[in-house]
């Protein structure tokens, strides 16, 4: 018997109305199912906690929700992530909203793939570790200057970008933040990462792939104040300086159920980036 977690979005209106259903249609396949201890939404389901032994996690929400929740209980390797998809865009949370009951029985029928997406591990100037499923971003945050940001690979010199920042993309985070900036759609099985810089001063600055076994490290060399790092658009902190940041593959991965007998990757951009043409 497995044990199914629902990870609702409190910011997101719609998320209440399946909370009730989803619970349903699992109980009545035997499963014990959750709800996360955060939902401010009413609901008779058990609550979870970071020490309930979850097999499944389904988040209610877009990207983002997935992304938040996958911070949240990243101590549970094993767990596997799904979202029924109720944003607007939604790389990940690929469970459409009309169409989840069967997405649901594909899941309890184990009629589904797994991804096995690769994952950055940085360490902070202060020596904090922690993870990013999408990217990393140094940002020059109030700074009305652009920064100078030094980046070694390996411990060799790589470049000086005189930018905006920078973006440390995994493939799954490549159509995210990175692809916004002008960086490449990587496909998430391949395993590399994407350096993309934001508005560098210089024309010749262009997005940059890596070897997953890369080790990064940035310094910051701007006298005009502190500049931000933010993991995955949550986790945020300061960087000093002469303060570094250095990245690398992580150990873990994140583990990502995917419909592929119903859409695949490539079927899904074309969908969310309006691609054209003909079959």
């Amino acid at each position: 018997m497995k044990n199914i977690g629902i990870c609702p979005s409190n910011s997101k209106a719609l998320a209440p109305q399946f909370v009730k259903p989803i619970a349903e249609i699992f109980a009545k396949h035997g499963f014990n199912v959750y709800i996360d201890s955060d939902y401010k939404g009413l609901s008779e389901l058990p609550q979870m906690d970071l020490s309930t032994p979850i097999d499944i996690y389904i988040t209610l929400g877009g990207d983002g929700t997935l992304l938040a929740f996958k911070q949240k209980y990243s101590q549970n390797e094993t767990a596997l992530f799904t979202s029924v998809n109720l944003g607007s865009l939604g790389f990940m949370a690929d469970v459409r909203m009309e169409d989840f009951e069967l997405y649901l029985k594909d899941l309890i029928h184990g009629d589904y793939s797994i991804d096995e997406r690769i994952i950055l591990e940085g360490k902070t100037p202060s020596g904090e570790n922690f993870l990013s499923i999408n990217e990393f971003v140094v940002h020059r945050n109030a700074i009305k200057n652009m920064i100078l940001l030094e980046v070694t690979i390996d411990g060799q010199y790589f470049n000086t970008f005189h930018a905006d920042g920078l973006i440390i993309a995994t493939p799954t985070g490549s159509t995210a933040y990175s692809l916004a900036a002008g960086g490449p759609i990587i496909d998430p099985k391949l395993k590399a990462f994407v350096l993309t810089p934001l508005c560098p001063h210089s024309l010749t600055s262009r997005p940059f792939v890596i070897p997953p076994d890369s080790k990064i490290k940035i310094q910051y060399f701007s006298q005009h104040g502190p500049i931000e790092g933010i993991s995955d658009g949550f986790r945020s902190f300061p960087i000093n300086y002469q303060d570094t940041v250095t990245l690398q593959l992580s150990p873990k991965t994140f583990r990502l159920i995917s419909f592929t007998k119903r859409h695949t990757f490539y079927s899904t951009l074309r969908t969310k980036l309006h691609w054209k043409g003909k079959s």
